[in-house]
């Protein structure tokens, strides 16, 4: 005997076949679309850099600081060395000379000044120290001029006797040419020592100018 529903005889429901598959759909990868990473597709394209301008910041030359304590030791130096000519000077009584030395000693004082600056990375302290150097090789170059004054001096005071006087003055003009000439080639080589700074990139010179 068949069992029957309790709810009646209702036949039980059997799928329907409308004509559609009744199979579940194949399972999709979800890295279909995409490339293998071990595939070896390469991307084409032109890279783009980023907008605006980059800037590496380095840290300024050391060589005016070089030169500017370089510089403050021989004008030291200097500077008592003039001290020692004014004396000699004004012992000789000689007024064009005690000029000079004047003027010598200011040229030290405005050389030292001018390292003082240049340690500091201050421009006008390169500016100073060419007029100082070029002062006083024009002050240099004017005391060999006055080469024959000073030994008639010297005659004078006894310092040399008159055979020293007489074989300086055989020769007084070759040792004025060469003093001029090594006088001109020291104060040139000076002023290309001290120009340097403004020579080598990235100085870290200020704007700062001599005069205005």
């Amino acid at each position: 005997m068949q069992g029957s529903s309790p709810w009646g005889d209702l036949p039980q429901d059997e799928p329907k076949d409308d004509g559609v598959a009744s199979d579940a759909p194949e399972p999709i990868s979800i890295a279909q679309g995409f490339a293998p990473m071990n595939s070896g597709t390469m991307l084409a394209g032109t890279p783009e850099m980023p907008t605006g301008q980059l800037i590496y910041l380095q840290p300024p030359s050391s060589a005016p600081k070089v030169i500017g304590i370089l510089v403050i030791i021989y004008a030291v130096f200097g500077v008592l060395g003039n001290l020692l000519g004014l004396l000699s000077s004004l012992s000789m009584s000689n007024s064009t000379l005690i000029a000079f030395d004047v003027v010598n000693l200011g040229a030290g004082v405005a050389t030292l000044v001018g390292g003082v600056m240049l340690v500091k990375y201050q421009r006008k302290g390169v500016m100073l120290l060419l007029v100082a150097i070029g002062l006083s090789t024009a002050v240099g170059v004017g005391q060999m001029t006055m080469t024959e004054e000073i030994y008639d001096q010297m005659l004078a005071d006894e310092d040399i006797s008159q055979e020293e006087y007489d074989m300086i003055m055989e020769t007084s003009g070759l040792i004025q040419g060469i003093g001029t000439v090594m006088v001109v080639l020291c104060g040139g080589m000076c002023g290309l020592i001290v120009a340097i700074p403004l020579m080598v990139s990235n100085n870290g010179l200020d704007d700062s100018k001599l005069f205005g």
